[in-house]
């Protein structure tokens, strides 16, 4: 039995594709941004979906006294401009509750695959940049809770020797079992495809900053595959691309120049953000 922690975008995709490939899953959300009824899908094709929250230690306890294969750590309150609206939900979620399940996973010594992000790296990045690379500076405490949430886990699976698995996502895209429609909550692909396609102009605040990119249907996979054995970090983005490329792509233009870094990535992809969005 997989436990994914976490019924929103990433975390149904994920579901989504384990059931496709006959696995038992248990689908654990506190339906702060989710709806329950969102996943009536999911469970109708075999998914045990159960409200739970990670900020309280008898819910964490009782997923995995369950004994799951692998724990999916995919609950958080990843958006920078709900951090600043909400700074202790976000706090109370990605701090408190990623040490409540890594303290349980290593009392359980079961293994977790946490869904970081390449934003750990801060901003200003040129070359290659691999997982060796150190933290920068961060802006918001969406982003900046993912550090301790790495951290914190990391501790933990080397004090109890239970395996973990951090993978930093790019910006993810696509559709997905689960999708919000708050704009704070769409990611600058799919916003960039909604507006294009509505005939409306983008707003492109900063042209040159690049981003990773990775179809969520990717992300689901490689999550899927990841067996969470010692401790390991990688990077999960299939291209590398400006704003203003994906603007350009977006609007039909083909756009200019390359991106001045590139998310170095041991995975194999199945998508490209230029299908996705002239699509």
């Amino acid at each position: 039995m997989l436990l994914v922690l976490g019924a929103g975008y990433v975390g149904a995709a994920l579901a989504d594709r384990a059931l496709g490939a006959g696995e038992k899953i248990v689908l654990a959300d506190n339906w702060y941004a989710t709806r329950r009824e969102q996943v009536a899908g999911l469970e109708e094709r075999g998914a045990h979906v159960v409200t739970a929250d990670i900020r309280v230690r008898e819910d964490v306890e009782g997923l995995l006294a369950e004994r799951p294969a692998r724990v999916y750590l995919l609950a958080a309150q990843a958006s920078r401009p709900l951090s600043e609206e909400d700074p202790d939900y976000t706090e109370e979620t990605n701090v408190a509750g990623t040490r409540l399940v890594a303290e349980t996973a290593a009392f359980a010594g079961t293994p977790v695959v946490f869904g970081s992000s390449l934003h750990v790296y801060g901003p200003g990045l040129r070359g290659e940049v691999g997982p060796e690379q150190p933290y920068g500076p961060q802006s918001d405490l969406a982003h900046l809770s993912k550090i301790y949430g790495e951290q914190v886990l990391a501790m933990h699976a080397r004090r109890a020797r239970f395996g973990l698995a951090l993978l930093r996502l790019g910006i993810v895209y696509g559709p997905s079992p689960v999708e919000h429609e708050r704009p704070e909550s769409v990611t600058v692909v799919d916003a960039f495809r909604r507006r294009a396609a509505a005939g409306d102009p983008l707003e492109v605040h900063d042209p040159a900053a690049a981003v990773g990119v990775v179809h969520v249907d990717d992300v689901a996979r490689i999550l899927l595959d990841t067996v969470a054995d010692g401790l390991t970090a990688e990077n999960v983005a299939a291209e590398t691309v400006t704003v203003g490329a994906l603007a350009a792509l977006a609007e039909g233009r083909e756009p200019d120049g390359e991106a001045p870094l590139h998310y170095a990535s041991p995975f194999t992809y199945r998508h490209s953000v230029r299908e996705y969005l002239r699509g």
